[in-house]
């Protein structure tokens, strides 16, 4: 029973090592064959003569000499463009056909191609062009826009390419040659950053400068009386007093005379600040006369101030108008069309700032200002008559620094006289019978602007406050008496 079961495992181990044997022989064959199958592709006949070492020591001779030499030694057939011209100076010893020709036709701007039997010697211009793989690339646009974006690179991408983007999700998706699709990451990775911003401030001065003068003598002259022109009596007793005290007591007087000639003109009538008064006063005259001028005065009043945000680039507008109407008539024929319009009158301001390398602020600014000076009778409707004052200019400033605008200005002068008929143009006795006026307005609109970098947005305290109390807790449900009954439930 032992030997049995010997013999039998003796048979088994014998049957597994004729299975072992028999599948590295068929793993050997296989491998045999698989490297067969990966054996390079034996040269031919042109590239294995181009293969071969040639020397060769020129100066200054022709390339067709060159390339003819080059072909007498490997016996190789060369087909050479007329573009390609020029001398060949070199020295070559023990280098191959082909790296020798590289070389050679590198210097020259020109390059070969290889074909079965004959190599083709062309210029740059007449090589073809070899078409590169193509590839689709998905980027994601995070700070610019997606739509400038697409516009700019659809003029950088290649004759094959294209540029396409998703709006939703600010996507925009490439497709060309692999080396068109790195210069594209490269360039979105330079364009999409943060863009700076400028808060822009904007204050707007109405600065008036009003310069007026009355000069003459405004006198008053008469009979002291207690009776008017008339002849009626004032008053039954008239007593005059001075510093306290009555002075000219008992100083009645009947008769009725008075004169007079109150000549100012209402130049500086109503705010008079410098004037000089004299008179003479007894028991029977009253004399009075007074000099009056206004020297000048300035009077600046705020328009406007406004502060708004903006992107590097782009345009700030302030508007602040008023929209006056006035009717357009149509005649066509015998029908007649009336439409209303309007005119925008007030403070229009456009700011376009560019930060700078350095730090500083580049802003193109552009201010409007109309006032409505008259209006003009056409037809049936009153149409405004608006003087404007613009300024188209470029200031380059340090950040947090100001830009001020001015001479948008306007005057206004008028001049009055007033005199007594032929007394007044008596030769220097005249100046005491009359009165002349000047008044002389001038308007001037002042611009401050002050752009600052922001570089992180964030509120000032001041801006923080105005913020709070805005804030408030909202609506509160009102609830009936029986609905508050069921709430307690």
């Amino acid at each position: 029973m032992v030997n049995f079961t010997n013999k039998s495992m003796k048979l088994r181990i014998l049957s597994i090592g004729l299975i072992v044997g028999l599948c590295c022989m068929l793993s050997y064959a296989a491998a045999g064959d698989e490297t067969t199958n990966t054996e390079e592709k034996p040269l031919s006949q042109l590239e294995m003569r181009l293969q071969k070492k040639v020397s060769i020591d020129v100066s200054d001779v022709p390339i067709d000499v060159v390339i003819r030499q080059l072909a007498e030694q490997v016996d190789v057939d060369f087909i050479k463009s007329p573009k390609v011209t020029g001398n060949v100076t070199v020295t070559l010893t023990g280098v191959s056909v082909q790296e020798a020709l590289q070389s050679i036709l590198d210097v020259h701007g020109c390059s070969f191609i290889k074909g079965e039997n004959v190599v083709r010697i062309l210029s740059r211009e007449e090589m073809p062009e070899i078409s590169e793989r193509l590839m689709t690339e998905t980027f994601e646009i995070i700070y610019a826009d997606v739509t400038e974006v697409v516009k700019a690179l659809d003029k950088f991408k290649s004759a094959q390419g294209s540029v396409s983007s998703i709006q939703g999700t600010s996507h925009i998706i490439v497709t060309d040659t692999e080396g068109k699709v790195r210069d594209i990451a490269t360039l979105i990775e330079k364009i999409d950053r943060i863009t700076p911003q400028v808060l822009v401030e904007v204050r707007i001065y109405d600065v008036t400068c009003k310069d007026n003068l009355d000069l003459g003598i405004d006198w008053y002259a008469g009979r002291r009386t207690n009776y008017n022109s008339g002849g009626y009596p004032i008053d039954d007793s008239i007593t005059v007093s001075k510093y306290g005290s009555d002075t000219y007591v008992s100083s009645i007087t009947d008769p009725s005379i008075i004169a007079g000639f109150s000549a100012g003109t209402n130049k500086t009538a109503t705010t008079t600040d410098g004037y000089l008064r004299f008179g003479l006063l007894n028991d029977h005259i009253d004399l009075n006369a007074q000099l009056r001028a206004e020297l000048e005065s300035i009077d600046a009043k705020l328009l406007a101030n406004p502060r708004i945000m903006v992107l590097d680039n782009e345009t700030a507008l302030f508007d602040i108008v008023t929209e006056h109407p006035y009717v357009e008539r149509t005649i066509t024929g015998a029908t007649v069309t009336e439409t209303v319009k309007f005119k925008n009158v007030g403070i229009k301001l456009g700011v376009t700032p560019h930060v700078t390398r350095d730090g500083m602020v580049r802003m193109h600014i552009l201010p409007e200002f109309g006032v409505v000076i008259s209006q003009v009778q056409v037809a049936t409707s009153n149409v405004p008559v608006v003087d404007t004052r613009k300024v188209d200019t470029i200031a380059l400033v340090e950040d947090n620094h100001t830009v001020v605008l001015g001479g948008l200005r306007k005057k206004d002068t008028t001049q009055q006289i007033n005199k007594v008929p032929l007394l007044g143009d008596v030769p220097i006795l005249g100046r005491f019978f009359r009165f002349e006026g000047e008044s002389t307005i001038i308007t001037e609109l002042v611009v401050f602007i002050t752009p600052k970098i922001i570089t992180q947005p964030i509120l000032t305290e001041t801006e923080q406050q105005a913020l709070d109390m805005t804030e408030f807790d909202g609506p509160k449900p009102n609830n009936t008496k029986a609905e508050d009954e069921e709430l307690k439930k």
